[in-house]
């Protein structure tokens, strides 16, 4: 059950070349640090969402949504939901509906367009609980890995983010994949791949992911009709109307890394970027190396290993904090 948490805390409520990052990021418990606390919350249309809150030892300066990617659980979030915690952050991470500790709240019927439209929506409702009102409101991030990054411009209440970064989100046509190998075999997986296998299972499994967790039937078949698509889910005649970006008002980095090239890479991440074309003052594009940091490969998942992110972390809270005062501690 979802811990009784007091209104002043939470309200109620084709293989993968990064797969060993993946599973090395699943995390063991680290001493001292932070314990989340597990907290229910409720999108509009009712389905009850799971997810973890981490708090400061002292009062939070601000609070932060860790928006997951396709598949991947919410406890690969958790090394750096402790870190950012540690530094004044009151954190929410959680699972989409029919995913992990989500899985129950309407099971195989989940779509990505209630992941995105639902699900991302109520994180960010619960977070402005959290942020209260007035003059003492705390600011929120919004931080999304892939899937969690490219549905922010679906996400009801996109006026109250005061800053958002994303992280290897991109708008998933395959025709922006990189020519050869990774655009081929992006084509394959939207237009062969996925719906092989849901009319075979009912549903995407992991291993047919490469790993991570398995999909939903309704939510891998939009992933492949989008990702046929150019116009990805704004062609989607069911998510015109959420589609307002124009709604964003705070300042937005969007990170790609450059071996990322199945799932995030550049030119895909730019896709995403013009989304925003209307606040390009408030809009900067990080195109990150692994060798810059000192490391030999990072990939789709490897920003969120805690081995990654003594190094890559602190850039990326930097970076945005040098943009929004209201973030930096003491403001």
């Amino acid at each position: 059950m979802p811990a009784q948490l007091t209104q002043a805390s939470w309200p109620q409520l084709l293989g993968s070349p990064n797969l060993a990052l993946l599973q090395a990021g699943l995390p063991g418990e680290e001493p001292g640090a932070i314990e989340g606390l597990p907290l229910g919350f409720a999108a509009a249309d009712g389905a009850l969402l799971h997810g973890r809150v981490f708090e400061p030892s002292g009062a939070a300066r601000a609070v932060a949504v860790l928006a997951p990617a396709t598949g991947v659980p919410q406890r690969y979030y958790q090394a750096f939901a402790q870190w950012l915690a540690a530094r004044g952050y009151a954190v929410l991470s959680f699972d989409y509906r029919g995913m992990g500790a989500s899985r129950s709240a309407r099971g195989g019927k989940a779509s990505m367009r209630d992941w995105i439209r639902s699900d991302l929506s109520a994180a960010l409702a619960a977070a402005r609980e959290r942020a209260g009102r007035g003059p003492q409101r705390l600011p929120i991030l919004w931080v999304g890995h892939s899937l969690g990054g490219n549905g922010l411009p679906m996400v009801d209440g996109l006026m109250h983010l005061d800053a958002a970064i994303t992280v290897g989100s991109q708008f998933g046509y395959w025709g922006l994949w990189p020519a050869g190998w990774h655009r081929t075999v992006t084509r394959v997986f939207f237009s062969h791949w996925v719906p092989l296998c849901v009319r075979l299972t009912g549903r995407l499994p992991g291993w047919a992911l490469g790993g991570g967790e398995t999909l939903p039937g309704p939510a891998a078949m939009d992933w492949s009709r989008w990702g046929r698509s150019a116009g990805y889910f704004t062609d989607d005649p069911a998510c015109r109307d959420w589609y307002r970006p124009q709604d964003f008002k705070g300042q937005l980095q969007l990170w790609s890394v450059a071996d990322d090239l199945t799932y995030g890479p550049a030119p895909a991440v730019d896709a995403l970027a013009r989304c925003f074309e209307h606040a390009a003052e408030r809009v900067e594009r990080i195109h990150l190396h692994p060798q810059e940091i000192g490391l030999k490969r990072l990939g789709h998942f490897g920003p969120f290993r805690r081995a990654a992110g003594e190094r890559l972390w602190p850039l990326l809270l930097e970076r945005i904090e040098a943009k929004v005062p209201a973030l930096r501690p003491g403001y």
